[in-house]
């Protein structure tokens, strides 16, 4: 069994088929480890009915189309050449070995002398996802997408009415050097709206339980409009008693509840039918802003199959 150093030791190229060989998976593991730990390659994310969602492990010792992402990313941000034939060129794994994130791809979270209001709240943000362990993308060719549910634009005000906008549709980006950037910060909803949450249903109607997924995928939301739609397990309560509180409620983990990244086609007052769980942006415009961003993520313009991360927190935990 063959470890990252003792493949540097040996001197010379590598292939990705080699890597995948069952007598490399330690190399690999050990590569998958440390993209991940810069930022470049998602962890695995996987949660129950009893543990919320979020990352579980850094590799999975198979260096398929997200390691292959993760791999070119690297190269480009150390200036290293990488063959598209499956090469991985000797002087890369060195550089791997010797690349820290918090020297090489950092991120400022610490609130500093100038930092706009944005700049401040995206801080916020990744402070909290920190303390909480979720994945945060380094490169400046990634973006975070994060849902803060009951708070205003500003991070001033943390209110949570039912069938109202006033949750938040957000994108992080971190620019080179580490300073983070608010890309977008829309209104949104991550919760059913009224009446659709007060019509009779089986189990009652689904609520994403806060946590961090890896459950998305470019598609069309009921063949009507372009989204992120469901393509993989979440969490959700099920607000039987229609109270609109997820204390008390039964908790489903499923791939098949239809919980889409959508948006209206018209602006409205209330969220109303517009939202039965999925998280719903409330401006048409801006959710094709919201996914020109997300579609001119390196993961996704090198694998269309990809499946974003997103991550939904409480705004009442962010007030301080």
């Amino acid at each position: 069994m063959n470890t990252l150093q003792q493949l540097i030791a040996r001197g010379g190229d590598t292939t990705i088929r080699n890597l995948n060989l069952p007598e490399n998976q330690p190399a690999a593991l050990e590569i998958q480890t440390r993209l991940c730990d810069l930022g470049l390659l998602d962890p695995v994310i996987n949660g129950s009915i009893t543990k919320p969602f979020g990352p579980t492990a850094k590799a999975d010792g198979a260096l398929g189309a997200s390691s292959m992402t993760a791999i070119f990313e690297f190269s480009r941000l150390a200036g290293i050449p990488y063959f598209f034939d499956g090469q991985i060129r000797h002087e890369w794994l060195l550089a791997l070995q010797l690349f820290s994130a918090d020297t090489h791809l950092p991120i400022s979270m610490t609130p500093a002398p100038g930092d706009s209001p944005d700049v401040l709240l995206a801080k916020r943000i990744l402070r909290y996802m920190d303390s909480k362990k979720y994945w945060i993308a380094r490169s400046p060719n990634m973006y975070n997408i994060v849902y803060v549910e009951g708070m205003n634009a500003e991070g001033t005000t943390f209110q949570d009415a039912a069938n109202q906008w006033n949750d938040r549709r957000m994108i992080i980006r971190i620019r080179p050097g580490g300073q983070p950037e608010m890309v977008h910060n829309f209104d949104a909803t991550t919760e059913p709206g009224i009446p659709v949450r007060s019509k009779p249903h089986p189990l009652g109607i689904a609520r994403i339980a806060f946590g961090q997924y890896k459950s998305w995928k470019v598609g069309m939301h009921k063949a009507k409009q372009v989204a992120l739609c469901q393509a993989e397990n979440i969490r959700v309560h099920r607000d039987k008693d229609g109270n609109g509180f997820r204390t008390g409620d039964k908790i489903f983990v499923g791939n098949d509840f239809g919980i889409n990244q959508h948006s209206t086609t018209v602006k409205t007052m209330t969220v109303g039918d517009w939202s039965a769980g999925c998280l719903v942006g409330r401006e048409w415009g801006e959710h094709l802003a919201f996914l020109g961003t997300v579609k001119s993520d390196v993961r996704y313009t090198m694998n269309p199959n990809y499946r974003f991360v997103s991550t939904v927190i409480p705004g009442d935990e962010l007030r301080s």
